[in-house]
């Protein structure tokens, strides 16, 4: 601990606690569904796309108007 005095208080902040940290690789490969744990759904990239759509007529709207 008589290092961390020396240290800003961020990099203190942000270190891993002593000891071992490594996790031990699997037997066999883990199917990638079941890492993820979530579905990836389609409609997904419409969402973005509309939402990146209304941001950039935004964004030309204050333009045009201010």
């Amino acid at each position: 601990m008589a290092d961390t005095d020396t240290k800003p208080m961020r990099e203190s902040a942000i270190e891993p606690p002593p000891g071992h940290h490594e996790v031990p690789m699997p037997e066999r490969p883990i199917e990638t569904n079941r890492v993820r744990q979530g579905v990836t759904f389609g409609h997904m990239r419409w969402v973005l796309l509309a939402s990146l759509v209304l941001v950039v007529l935004g964004l030309i709207l204050a333009r045009v108007v201010s």
